[in-house]
């Protein structure tokens, strides 16, 4: 027994140890530095007001201005309980020193030129060091240390840069080339200057803009003898006395340079370690979150971009491109090599710098791309359809080949998805690649695709704060500013005074439940019909929507029409939309599935016309398809038949329909009731409602 009762205590211990071992295991902490912007450091909303002192932003690089704050925190998995932060090495005569060194979020300035390693230790054991470089400001100038030299490093960048926006804003600003109003006078103030020009802080001695404004009384003096009102100073466009007068000492350090985005360079020259850049927006957040009046960065901190988890599907080759910012970047530049693994970039997610080249104005807004090669189908959009918002298209697409998922080998087998990806927007946009089902009628149904800029007229309405204009880069649908709606802004001008997407009204009863809905609900109910079709897994929801298992599998084997139903299930489920992006094409794909397409009657367009009409058959002469179409100037109650040459009935096409006003056509395969093909001849067809009826005349060869 004793021994028995030692071995019971052994096993106690060893499982108390392994506990201990894997708790620990589970324990890592590494030293994140981070971005402070103006909207971080300041009060919050409604008043943003910002803290006394010297101004105390930071880009987040590695690389830091002498003088001015770092912020760090101690990123953690496991239970971590305590931290113990200190700077172990720094420059000789240095006094710099954590503020807080228990907190995990913690602060330091270092006050010399040179090199500071930081430590934290979590835990009481487990340590994480980072390095930073603490330097001046060179500014652009043609000679060495300074940016852009004309016969040194950074010459084809410096041309570059200078034909941005970011290279000549403070320019245009001082001379009167910013928010012109009619009299021919720009608005410029004081608080501009701050994120116009280069590491703005008047009371630290760096090489900074602002410091040597401040020196030079510039900051106190420029605006005297101008006219001000509205809070701002108006000088006369174009007018360039006030450029012409600024001290020598400043213009390399004027306008938004290489180092507001690299971190200051004045030990750059000769030593690649003495500069920086990152992937992380924090670097674009020092200007772009300075509410109340600039607020992009704001916008894009509560989108699905910024929010959805870093470096995500980033372990796949394949995915690399859409889930990090930084792999992104590269793909545009080199699409025969989609694959890269970004680690040394941080995995970031969708920032600024992933849609917006700051080093390129080739594109409107500086963007990396207007443009996508094509769907995985390779069908290609006309030149300039979609505008801005092909850039979007790159990754919100379909990853597979319409049919190639659901019918081929060994998609069609065990292990796999039956579904288009998560993201098949740009294929709904265009009415392409989705299961088809073999009829060509479909591909091309589309809705939106005469919006200018596609995607981002809707997702990037603008959106107004304190006196600016912004394109709203939360992009979301569905507006969070004073209580959830729909975010309707750009929709009012086709559909009119709408407040939300399901005051898009169909145009008849798609889910065929006897009510007429808004346009989201009748897809709604078309997938819940779909869907009660289909063989579904534990989540509740169709299998296929996730990895297929063998027993999944197994269900299908045979049903090709349960794979392509899965298919086009998620194809509109996927995208989001429920109808929005592209109403027609929605519609069919999910009538196909369900068996109601082509037979059933199609509303052509939105508009009511003036009186009854029944047209003629195209194409005709016809085989084996032909189209019928008829308008409708109020509700009526529609028959709609074919008859042969002796007045025998062959099909029925539209059996006592209720039809609310509005242009139709519908299909006819050439089948007679009995679903047999009807031998070549000429036929009649004839409507009949409560008001009107026509009869007209088509043929059949084959």
């Amino acid at each position: 027994m004793k021994r028995i009762g030692s071995f019971c205590g052994l096993l106690v211990i060893m499982s108390l140890l392994a506990a201990i071992t894997l708790d620990v295991a589970a324990q890592t902490v590494k030293i994140r530095r981070e971005a402070m912007s103006p909207g971080r450091r300041s009060s919050g909303p409604p008043n943003y007001t910002q803290p006394p002192g010297p101004y105390y932003i930071s880009t987040g690089l590695r690389v830091v201005a002498k003088g001015m704050m770092v912020y760090l925190s101690a990123d953690t998995t496991g239970a971590v309980t305590s931290f113990n932060w200190s700077i172990v090495s720094k420059p000789s005569g240095s006094t710099a020193a954590i503020d807080t060194p228990s907190n995990k979020f913690v602060r330091f300035i270092p006050d010399l030129i040179g090199q500071y390693i930081v430590k934290v230790t979590a835990n009481g054991t487990i340590d994480a060091y980072d390095t930073l470089f603490a330097s001046t400001y060179a500014g652009v100038t043609s000679v060495p240390p300074g940016c852009g030299g004309l016969s040194v490093c950074h010459s084809d960048k410096k041309a570059e840069w200078e034909r941005t926006l970011h290279a000549s804003i403070f320019t245009r600003g001082i001379t009167g080339q910013l928010e012109v109003e009619p009299t021919g006078r720009g608005a410029y103030a004081p608080a501009c200057i701050k994120c116009h020009t280069t590491g703005w802080e008047p009371l630290t001695d760096n090489g900074n803009f602002g410091y040597l404004a401040h020196q030079t009384q510039w900051d106190s003096t420029w605006w005297r003898g101008l006219p001000f009102y509205g809070g701002d100073y108006w000088i006369v466009y174009q007018d360039s006395t006030l450029w012409r007068n600024l001290p020598s000492s400043m213009v390399p350090v004027a306008n938004i340079t290489c180092e507001s985005c690299h971190g200051p360079g004045g030990n750059h020259f000769g030593d690649a370690t003495k500069i920086d850049y990152t992937w992380d927006a924090g670097v674009c957040q020092q200007c772009h979150d300075a509410p109340r009046k600039h607020r992009l960065g704001s916008y894009w901190e509560a989108s699905k971009h910024a929010t959805f988890p870093e470096g995500s599907h980033t372990a796949r080759t394949s995915c690399f491109p859409c889930h990090s910012g930084s792999a992104f970047a590269k793909w545009i530049g080199n699409k025969s090599a989609p694959g890269w693994s970004d680690a040394a970039d941080g995995n970031k997610n969708i920032s600024c710098q992933a849609c917006h080249d700051p080093h390129s104005d080739e594109n409107p807004n500086q963007l990396r791309t207007v443009a996508f090669d094509s769907l995985k189908n390779g069908w290609r959009a006309p030149s300039g359809m979609g505008g801005k918002g092909q850039i979007c298209m790159n990754c919100h697409q379909a990853r597979y080949v319409q049919k190639v998922k659901p019918n081929n080998p060994p998609y069609y087998g065990f292990g796999s998805r039956f579904n288009p990806h998560g993201s098949p927007q740009a294929d709904m946009f265009f009415g392409r690649n989705s299961y088809e089902f073999g009829d060509t009628r479909l591909a091309g149904l589309n809705t939106h695709t005469g919006l200018a800029n596609g995607c981002v007229t809707c997702h990037m309405p603008e959106r107004v704060n304190g006196s600016s204009v912004h394109s709203d880069h939360e992009m979301s649908m569905i507006d969070t500013v004073g209580g959830a709606h729909d975010q309707v802004t750009a929709c009012v001008g086709c559909h009119g005074p709408i407040t939300s997407f399901d005051g898009i009204i169909a145009p008849y009863d798609f889910d065929r439940d006897g009510v007429i809905e808004g346009v989201e609900s009748e897809i709604h109910g078309m997938l819940e019909v779909l869907k009660s079709r289909l063989p579904l897994g534990a989540d509740g929801e169709p299998i296929g929507g996730g990895i297929v298992t063998a027993a999944d599998s197994a269900l299908i084997r045979d049903r090709l029409d349960l794979v392509a139903g899965i298919y086009t299930y998620y194809f509109v489920k996927n995208d989001g939309s429920y109808g929005m992006h592209n109403t027609k094409y929605a519609v069919a794909i999910l009538q196909k599935a369900l068996g109601w397409y082509p037979t059933d009657v199609q509303p052509v367009d939105d508009r009511i016309p003036k009186e009854f009409a029944l047209k003629q058959n195209f194409p005709n002469p016809f085989n084996p398809t032909t189209t019928i179409a008829f308008s409708l100037p109020k509700q009526e109650t529609v028959t709609l038949q074919v008859f042969d040459m002796l007045g025998r009935l062959v099909t029925t096409l539209v059996d006592g329909k209720d039809l609310i006003p509005g242009n139709y056509e519908i299909v006819w395969d050439g089948k007679d009731r009995n679903n047999v093909q009807a031998a070549t001849g000429v036929y009649l067809y004839r409507i009949q409602t409560n008001s009107f009826t026509a009869v007209k005349k088509m043929v059949m060869v084959k």
